[in-house]
């Protein structure tokens, strides 16, 4: 594995006095990209967050389609550049047509060729009506759509604004009863438009920009559009931490370009835990290793566990990514999720059959002396739902007309039994639909493994974010194991051989 270097934390910035920190965070609620600047007199904590972006077109990709690009600047004029998705676009004419009679745009929708032209033969006469009816008084109580999701271009994502987060941070930073002063939280709506907000924070006050990602700039494959973001942004602050490591993986102008430009870098305390934990368990950790592997991403993660064979003893398999591992060796998997007999472009366009990819992995393991454990048994039902009274199967053939949707206890019991042979362990992916508690006893039995191995003789624990995460929680064991990885994508791709997180490799060495 690769060594991982450990990084200038915000604990080595000096000198603070006066200074003003850009903070990269992402965080863990529903509404969640932003930054965060501090001006401060003294260290301020950040806090551990998560990610989440908004999707759309990029402007380029409009000037080749004229009649588009007249489209979305219509909308974008009659709305004032407020928007939010492309799902209407998608839908056909009759729907289309149906939802319009809801909007109170239609009447200008209507004027569009494309709708138009979509309505599927609707007449002169259906169409004035239509615009009439959504042009009357009552839909003007504000020049804002009714119905948001009807909105076809890109910017601004009312679900995904930050405003209400500004509240809440200020809650959290208000929240000790023997602070002498209040932290005054401003918040700035637009993120490449607040020189003057930034330039008007007192020492102590804390500035949250609007969502980065509202700006394609971000995450834009043009280098020079991405620099311009971060320049307008390194303009803000003094010094850059980066508190983001679901985002480490990604070469964006908040979390690349910003520390570029300004020459120099941070971690932040939840990016500083991150990089210490992953440091261990890439450098020389305690054997025999074990990687927990489950989820729905099949072909994803049949990529990282061959990628991360050699330096494993044990792989055990559950969750959707062992069905396709079962039908390669020609079991029956009845109805259950599968990417069996699939294919898919990698990263470098070359078309890779998923089958292949299964029998391909497993003869790697045996060469490699790894041992590949799948499931022997199942829990099943005949739809995704909960019921009192699930199929347990005998062996690891699946019935026709049944969906696995929990490993068996044959295998929980195999699968604990492992994580207890060994002194690490690595895991990412539920083992079944673990959100039900019919299905639920197959995940809840490697965290408590997990957990149980870290408190009773030091099991070197990592569990890789998202459901994995969520399940440990869920289940009382989130606090008992080595480390919960707030990565998720990222963290994968740290564990692959040879893999430099460009996030982390831009900030200072220690």
């Amino acid at each position: 594995m690769s060594l991982l270097k450990h990084k200038r934390s915000i604990d080595d910035i000096w000198p603070i006095n006066n200074k003003t920190f850009l903070i990269r965070v992402d965080f863990n609620i529903p509404i969640r990209n932003a930054f965060l600047q501090y001006t401060t007199h003294t260290h301020t904590r950040t806090k551990h967050n998560q990610k989440g972006r908004p999707t759309g077109h990029k402007h380029s990709i409009l000037q080749t389609t004229p009649e588009q690009h007249r489209h979305y600047l219509q909308i974008w004029k009659s709305e004032r550049g407020k928007g939010l998705t492309t799902y209407f676009s998608l839908l056909s004419g009759e729907d289309k047509k149906r939802i319009l009679n809801w909007s109170s745009v239609a009447g200008e929708a209507w004027k569009l060729s494309d709708v138009a032209g979509a309505g599927n033969g609707t007449t002169d006469e259906e169409e004035s009506s239509t615009s009439s009816c959504n042009n009357n008084d009552d839909n003007d109580d504000d020049e804002e759509t009714q119905f948001p999701q009807l909105r076809q271009y890109d910017g601004f994502q009312e679900e995904l604004t930050l405003e209400p987060v500004a509240t809440r941070l200020s809650q959290l930073l208000n929240a000790d009863p023997s602070s002498s002063s209040p932290i005054v939280v401003k918040f700035a709506p637009d993120c490449m438009n607040a020189k003057e907000i930034v330039q008007s924070l007192t020492p102590g006050q804390v500035l949250l920009l609007e969502n980065v990602r509202f700006y394609s700039d971000d995450n834009s494959k043009d280098e020079s559009e991405r620099r311009a973001m971060a320049e307008r942004l390194a303009s803000y602050g003094d010094y850059f931490v980066s508190d983001a490591f679901g985002t480490s993986h990604r070469t964006s102008a908040t979390v690349v370009g910003i520390p570029s430009v300004m020459g120099h870098g941070c971690c932040g305390y939840s990016m500083k835990r991150e990089i210490e934990a992953y440091a261990d368990l890439l450098g020389e950790p305690p054997r025999p290793i074990v990687a927990v592997v489950g989820g729905v991403k099949v072909s994803e993660k049949i990529l990282w566990i061959e990628s991360i064979l050699p330096q494993m003893d044990y792989i055990v398999v559950g969750g959707a990514v062992a069905f396709t591992f079962l039908k390669s060796r020609g079991f029956t998997i009845g109805r259950s999720f599968h990417e069996a007999g699939q294919s898919f472009s990698d990263r470098y366009e070359e078309v890779e059959n998923i089958d292949e990819m299964a029998e391909r992995l497993l003869v790697k393991a045996k060469a490699c002396n790894v041992r590949v454990l799948l499931p022997l048994d199942h829990i099943c039902h005949t739809a995704c739902c909960a019921t009192d009274s699930p199929l347990v199967t005998e062996n690891a053939n699946i019935p026709d007309g049944y969906i696995a949707l929990d490993i068996g206890p044959k295998t929980a019991e195999q699968y604990q039994n492992c994580i207890a042979s060994c002194r690490t362990a690595v895991w990412s992916g539920p083992m079944g639909v673990y959100e039900m508690p019919s299905y639920s006893n197959g995940t809840f039995v490697i965290a408590k493994a997990m957990g149980d191995g870290t408190q009773e003789r030091g099991l070197v624990s990592i569990i890789g974010g998202g459901a994995s995460a969520t399940a440990a929680r869920v289940c009382g064991h989130e606090g008992r194991v080595s480390h919960i990885s707030s990565g998720g994508g990222a963290s994968l791709d740290l564990l692959l051989e040879g893999k430099n997180l460009p996030g982390i490799s831009v900030l200072d060495d220690l």
